[in-house]
């Protein structure tokens, strides 16, 4: 994986110019969104690679629309906001570009927990076989008999971006951690030495977790004990 970075602010700053520019036409706006939210969407289609890392659920890039109304119940019964927050996380999958590369590591865990019960985790799954192909998806699931690790405490996403992310640009753009919140906003960490201590907890994370190939051997195995 590329550990390129930029430290120099000029680059923050157009980056998040470009974000704010690309709201007046950015299909996120039509939702009732909170504006850390709304930063995290428009990061995503800006990067050229998102490193995902969770430990509770499966991210919100890779779920089905069934798992993502199981796993948003847990927060609200309202009808209304269930089915806006699905759509949202939908659109985010849709809206992705095919440029940019997942990369992402999840715990054990995550698949063995059900969510939503039998048929929406087998659903889920089989999803997570079928795109796990190599091309855009590299998934990597970390097994419980790997024991203690540094990602123990909590999941994080590092949305990494390209120095050609815009044609004509002078600066480069620097890696930015979201952690997603549990109340409220998320928030976000941009100083770079942190940032970068989070790519090598990540990249430790990756090598740790079995390849693809094993991944979705044991996903099978998990399908074949629902």
């Amino acid at each position: 994986m590329n550990l390129y970075r930029v430290t120099d602010p000029e680059a923050r700053g157009e980056l998040m110019k470009l974000v704010e520019e690309s709201r007046e036409t950015a299909w996120w706006t039509q939702y009732n969104l909170g504006p850390g939210y709304e930063r995290l969407i428009g990061l995503e289609g800006a990067a050229a690679t998102i490193c995902d890392y969770q430990i509770g659920t499966v991210p919100g890039l890779l779920q089905t629309p069934e798992y993502a109304a199981a796993v948003v119940r847990a927060w609200t019964d309202d009808p209304e906001v269930l089915r806006s927050a699905v759509d949202v996380r939908l659109a985010r999958q849709q809206n992705l570009n095919d440029s940019t590369s997942l990369k992402i590591v999840i715990e054990e865990s995550v698949v063995r927990r059900s969510i939503g019960g039998r048929q929406v985790m087998r659903d889920q799954i089989r999803k997570l076989m079928a795109m796990n192909d190599g091309s855009q998806l590299e998934l990597r699931v970390l097994p419980l008999s790997a024991g203690a690790h540094k990602g123990l405490i909590t999941g994080f996403i590092v949305l990494r971006f390209s120095e050609s992310m815009t044609a004509g640009s002078a600066v480069g753009f620097s890696d930015i951690v979201y952690h997603e919140g549990v109340v409220g906003e998320g928030t976000y960490i941009e100083q770079a030495a942190e940032v970068q201590g989070y790519v090598q907890v990540f990249l430790g994370l990756q090598r740790m977790a079995l390849d693809t190939r094993d991944t979705n051997s044991l996903l099978g195995e998990i399908l074949r004990e629902m």
